[in-house]
């Protein structure tokens, strides 16, 4: 009967064992699916979040990053001719103020002044057609006064060209209070219609045949030279 009894305790044992054994495989199984379905699940959303392959190379910034979208802060080169192109067209005699003054300090030259009165900028090419009619010709423009770019003229600025004038007593001078002024358009020819202008005193300019005119500048000093 002893025996028996300890036939059944032992079998009784060994199930025991057998459903421990059992039930912890099934548990480790489960755990594990769930791991797996996690990472799978967490690959997925990254894939998804970048929307594209990420280019790491060295030395350059990974696409869809903060850096690969901020503008550069590097400003482009300018070049110093290029105002000329970006003030459009020439400056008009309807839009432009001109008169004539003496040069301080320069009684050999008078200085004719051309001033933007328009709301945009504006190119004044070359040198203005300046036309005496007490001698019946235009003024011969002075050699190498051709300024290195277009001089360009914001609304309210002003440009200026010199005249030079007779200092001698001669038979070949002769005063003028009155000139027409034509401008000069791109291609160094005059542009429809002049203005008169009148000298700066009551006596007229003194001027004769080897008078000049310069090409406009940005600055009396540039003008006086």
């Amino acid at each position: 009967m002893r025996t028996a009894l300890r036939t059944r305790s032992a079998l009784g044992l060994a199930s025991a064992v057998a459903l421990s054994l059992s039930l912890t495989a099934c548990d480790g199984g489960a755990d594990g699916a769930k791991a797996s379905g996690s990472a799978s699940s967490s690959a997925t959303r990254s894939e998804g979040g970048a929307g594209k392959a990420v280019d790491s190379s060295p030395g350059k910034p990974a696409k869809g990053s903060d850096d690969a979208q901020a503008p550069s802060s590097a400003a482009p080169a300018r070049d110093p001719k290029s105002d000329a192109g970006a003030a459009g067209d020439g400056c008009v005699l309807g839009t432009t103020e001109f008169a004539l003054k003496e040069a301080a300090g320069k009684p050999s030259a008078a200085l004719l002044t051309a001033t933007n009165n328009g709301s945009t900028p504006c190119s004044m090419y070359h040198a203005p057609f300046v036309a005496d009619p007490v001698a019946g010709h235009t003024l011969t423009v002075a050699p190498d006064t051709e300024p290195q770019a277009v001089v360009v003229l914001a609304p309210g600025r002003t440009a200026y060209a010199a005249i030079t004038l007779a200092r001698t007593e001669s038979t070949q001078n002769h005063r003028t209070k009155t000139f027409d002024v034509t401008l000069a358009g791109k291609g160094n020819t005059g542009t429809d219609g002049h203005t008169a202008v009148s000298s700066p005193g009551p006596a007229g300019l003194q001027i004769n045949p080897s008078t000049r005119v310069t090409s406009w500048q940005s600055t009396e000093e540039d003008a006086l030279r």
